[in-house]
């Protein structure tokens, strides 16, 4: 498989030093000393974040054990609770301990610091600034979009608020738009950001800025059903300045150093689990669209054919089919495979969906046409003549436009769990069917909250919620 990947990372000395001694106590712990903040170069603090993000985005517990069990591209092979929906607060504390304690508070802390250094060339600062703006509102929007409500205007201040409350999904998105549209226009293409210790563009601000606006249209289009006047202003800013081809994805490589490699490859080959095979809902269903990503997405069993598992089996049964159905690839879990952020693909299926609603002008069928290719691009698929093939065969259909833009993410979205799991919660293709030994009535559609916060953050999340291990109730802008 071919994969794309911009840079690698380059391991400073001491760089994660402090990732070690992160605290988990609460939202608010720090990784740094409060009372020096400067000990630490803001730079290796944002490199931090970097790779803290993405580590949690790609990880087993969250891509692997969750997201991408809830739309069935994978399922548990043996010991499946996740896969029949047996979760509760205690199984997602340390997705929310890393985003807050870890990723948001370096990012908080190199914000300060640049802040404060009055000496720092202007242009140098924004750019520097409208990086880290970025990606605390990516943060906060993958908080978000899984448990709904989360603590923003008070988290990160244990001094003044020891027990943040918590903001409605509603008025974070509004916060995170705003975010994202500063971060863009605060910056100058021209001028230069981290350099290489931004280990996604390289600190180019340029690259920077296509990838920002990209992410600002993708939280515009996740609203885009509950509030049509707020998606389409920031849908309309982001028009004509975002990402342009396969070239410009913002990927996260992980390095081939084995303690900061992709956490799959980790999971699978270091720690030598062997829990996950793709599903029969995968395979079939690219089978019948008549794919070649499949080869891409999945290794073909013990006798050289790629077979999948059903999904949500009991464990007995799971067991038994393990070893006759097809793992996953060895390339999307190899040590350097990045962790997507946004892609070329992405971004042409929002302007298809952008042109079909008549919020841009512009031909939607051919947008899903460049999207479908960019995918297959991205995969290694380079025939044109195939490629056209398959468009012909899977076509887009304006009428039922939701079910066609909905199975090509679906697709494309391979490895992705997160936005997987987003984009089908929102357009609600494929559509497809709770397992019979499952033991919620429904997929789940929200993370049910960490038991941290059950416990120690009680009150305020009584506020939104009396219910915090509900797994049922649709989030804010999931309207469908």
């Amino acid at each position: 498989m071919k994969i794309i990947a911009r840079l690698k990372i380059f391991v400073l000395a001491g760089l994660f030093l402090f990732a070690a001694n992160s605290c988990s106590d609460g939202l608010t712990d720090i990784n740094v000393d409060p009372n020096s903040p400067t000990a630490i170069p803001a730079v290796n603090l944002v490199t931090q974040a970097q790779y803290s993000l993405n580590n949690t985005l790609w990880s087993r517990g969250f891509n692997a054990e969750w997201t991408m069990l809830m739309v069935q591209h994978w399922a548990q092979n043996e010991y499946g609770e996740e896969s029949r929906y047996t979760v509760d607060g205690n199984d997602f504390n340390a997705q929310w301990t890393a985003m807050y304690t870890g990723v948001l508070n370096e990012l908080k802390t190199a914000r300060e610091i640049i802040e404060a250094d009055e000496g720092l060339n202007a242009k140098l600062k924004g750019n520097q600034l409208g990086i880290i703006k970025a990606l605390e509102a990516l943060t906060y929007q993958n908080i978000t979009d899984a448990y709904g409500d989360a603590p923003f205007t008070q988290a990160l201040n244990s001094l003044d608020f020891p027990l943040p409350s918590y903001d409605s999904q509603q008025s974070i998105y509004m916060a995170i738009l705003a975010m994202f549209d500063e971060a863009a226009t605060g910056m100058d293409a021209s001028a230069p950001a981290f350099g290489s210790g931004d280990l996604i563009y390289g600190g180019d601000a340029a690259m920077w800025q296509k990838a920002i606006y990209s992410l600002m249209m993708r939280a515009a289009m996740r609203i885009v059903d509950v509030d049509a006047a707020t998606a389409g202003t920031y849908i309309q800013k982001a028009a004509g300045k975002m990402l342009t081809s396969n070239d410009d994805n913002a990927l996260f490589a992980f390095s081939d150093n084995p303690s900061l490699a992709n956490p799959l490859f980790i999971d699978a080959t270091i720690n030598g689990r062997d829990d996950f095979n793709v599903t029969d809902v995968l395979v079939d269903n690219l089978k019948r669209m008549g794919d070649p990503r499949l080869e891409m997405y999945a290794k073909p069993n013990n006798v050289g054919e790629i077979v999948g598992i059903p999904y949500g089996l009991p464990d007995a049964d799971a067991f038994e089919l393990k070893s006759l159905t097809s793992r996953p690839s060895d390339a999307v879990r190899a040590n350097t495979a990045p962790a997507v952020i946004i892609d070329y693909a992405e971004v042409m299926f929002m302007a298809t969906e952008a042109f079909q609603r008549g919020i841009l002008s512009g031909d939607a069928a051919a947008a899903y046409a460049e999207g479908i290719k960019a995918s297959m691009n991205y995969w290694g698929i380079t025939d044109d003549a195939a490629i056209d093939a398959y468009i012909a065969a899977n076509p887009y259909d304006a009428a039922n436009w939701k079910e066609a833009l909905g199975w090509q993410k679906w697709i494309a979205f391979y490895m992705n769990g997160p936005q997987a799991w987003a984009e089908w919660r929102r357009l609600d293709f494929p559509q497809l069917a709770v397992p019979a030994a499952a033991t919620n009535s429904a997929i789940p559609v929200r993370l049910p909250y960490p038991i941290s916060e059950q416990t120690r953050n009680a009150t305020s999340l009584g506020t939104v919620t009396s219910t915090p291990n509900d797994m049922n109730t649709k989030l804010w802008w999931d309207v469908n």
